[in-house]
């Protein structure tokens, strides 16, 4: 089975780099194409509910650099 893939591999990394794309998110859905486990469908509903908070009053955002400069202070970074 392990030469099998490594042939794969090497047959898969000599596609040009739009195909490659294609069949390694074809791969990463054929993988996570799962049910959601509790704390992950916890995390997807947050990120959902978010999202549409900022849809919805984008002007309440923060910019980019703002969001990034909470997080190094938040981490001790600065």
């Amino acid at each position: 089975m392990i030469k099998d893939l490594q042939e794969i591999e090497q047959k898969a990394l000599c596609l040009p780099a739009t195909e490659r794309e294609l069949l390694a998110n074809h791969l990463f859905q054929s993988v996570h194409n799962q049910e959601l486990n509790e704390v992950d469908s916890a995390w997807l509903s947050l990120a959902e509910d978010r999202w549409n908070s900022y849809q919805s009053n984008p002007h309440l955002g923060i910019t980019k650099n703002d969001f990034f400069t909470d997080i190094r202070k938040s981490l001790g970074w600065t």
